[in-house]
């Protein structure tokens, strides 16, 4: 079951977690230093077996069961994910419209431009883009047909460049507390 969870919603994707002892309400605080509710679902996914014959489950009918419900458990986190995505992408403005088809190089570079990117201790980028699975199948055939396109690279590789002088200096302004 949580083999097919993670499937469909791989741990690498999955924010970082702070237990939650009691209660069914937490928060949040943004780099806006906004406090943001966050109210706990609790999902429920279910399944059966019909039991008329007097048998029971085959170990092939019990792992299949298994991942259907870790499939449903993986979907409902994207869900929780996703939504949690939408409201600050409209609450921020950070949205990019473009024409599904019809991905452009500057919808690419807009995009990676609104984003605030942080870096690794070797310079790279860590950021992961969520991107619904149509854009994600679009930016990749884009992605391909760009790749010996100097132009573009160049362009975003400066925007990367004047990212991580951005991340370099945010850093260097942070305060570390106990």
């Amino acid at each position: 079951m949580f083999a097919a969870k993670a499937e469909v919603f791989p741990h690498a994707v999955h924010p970082p977690v702070r237990q939650i002892i009691e209660g069914k309400r937490s928060d949040y605080q943004r780099e806006d230093r906004k406090v943001k509710s966050l109210e706990m679902k609790r999902f429920r996914a279910e399944t059966s077996h019909d039991i008329k014959e007097g048998k029971g489950m085959t170990l092939t009918m019990f792992d299949a069961k298994a991942k259907e419900l870790g499939q449903e458990f993986g979907k409902n986190m994207w869900k929780v994910l996703i939504g949690g995505i939408e409201e600050a992408v409209a609450e921020t403005g950070n949205e990019l419209k473009y024409k599904k088809g019809n991905l452009k190089q500057e919808d690419i570079l807009r995009m990676v431009e609104m984003m605030q990117l942080d870096f690794d201790e070797h310079g790279k980028p860590t950021q992961m883009l969520i991107l619904p699975p149509e854009m994600a199948d679009e930016f990749k055939k884009r992605e391909a047909e760009w790749a010996d396109d100097r132009k573009y690279h160049t362009k975003l590789e400066s925007i990367k460049r004047r990212k991580k002088e951005d991340f370099d200096a945010r850093e260097a302004r942070r305060r570390l507390v106990d």
